[in-house]
């Protein structure tokens, strides 16, 4: 587990990766929260070196026969974990990560939660989010990203936004990046992270 120093601090935040591992953009994003006050906590689930993006088709397989969605249990048992010493908790996660987070979203301690591109969400339809929710969908992902759409759009505590590009887009190291849509939804999610850590530090 990557992790900075645990300790009475405000806040934390968990990365949930992709089917690839803790790869260069998952250790980037977990820089890049810690830069900005969060201690990061980054569970690997895969217990073994990263895949290659050329090696998708393996890396899929490795996670349902290895690792499967179920393992959201364990990110609410870190959740449960993780509020004896902070204030805020939130959830990040990308793909199989988002997917994984929007499974904890009935957990009332989370801070918040954000899925980004969680194409296995249309699976989860029937979960009612507890806490603060941002999901960012790309248009152009391999399912009827509208549909699902217009199953969570009137959930309580969710935020959802369509974004016009492809799945991964947020990865700068992907052939699928999207600069633009990159930048929007990184204002999105920051917006999000700090709406949400005042709100729960104005209750603490």
């Amino acid at each position: 587990m990557v992790k900075n120093k645990l300790g009475k601090k405000k806040k934390a935040i968990i990365v949930l990766h992709e089917i690839y591992g803790l790869n260069l953009f998952v250790k980037e994003q977990c820089q890049k929260y810690t830069d900005t006050g969060f201690d990061v906590y980054c569970p690997n689930f895969l217990n073994r070196p990263p895949f290659l993006y050329d090696e998708a088709n393996a890396a899929y397989e490795y996670f349902t026969q290895n690792v499967g969605f179920q393992v959201y249990e364990e990110i609410n048992n870190l959740v449960y974990q993780l509020k004896e010493s902070y204030d805020t908790v939130f959830l990040l996660g990308f793909s199989v990560g988002a997917t994984i987070a929007w499974q904890c979203c009935e957990n009332t301690l989370c801070s918040g939660i954000i899925a980004c591109y969680g194409s296995r969400i249309r699976d989860y339809t029937n979960l009612c989010p507890a806490c603060p929710t941002l999901l960012l969908f790309a248009k152009e992902d391999s399912f009827d990203v509208a549909a699902t759409a217009s199953r969570l759009r009137d959930k309580p505590y969710l935020v959802l936004m369509e974004l016009d590009a492809k799945h991964g887009f947020l990865d700068v190291h992907s052939k699928q990046y999207n600069q633009q849509m990159t930048k929007i939804a990184e204002e999105s999610i920051t917006d999000f992270l700090n709406t949400y850590e005042s709100k729960t530090s104005l209750r603490s």
